[in-house]
């Protein structure tokens, strides 16, 4: 069950979940929406990349159980 933290806006506290599998990057974007209460884009609108830029969510960055950051945007 990975553990996942979340950095965005350079808040000092990140956002914390588990998840029951490994998520892909899409669904690390989808929590962080869901918990910014940010609509998901239709298939056809701006990639959630785009969305969180738009939203000024950057910087993102993530750790999985501890292990090395990796940057979304």
């Amino acid at each position: 069950m990975p553990f996942y933290r979340v950095w965005y806006q350079n808040k000092s506290e990140p956002l914390e979940f588990s998840s029951a599998a490994r998520l892909p990057e899409a669904q690390i974007f989808e929590r962080l929406f869901e918990h910014e209460n940010i609509a998901l884009p239709d298939e056809a609108g701006p990639s959630l990349a785009e969305l969180a830029a738009s939203h000024q969510l950057a910087p993102v960055r993530y750790t999985e159980d501890e292990g090395e950051p990796y940057t979304l945007l």
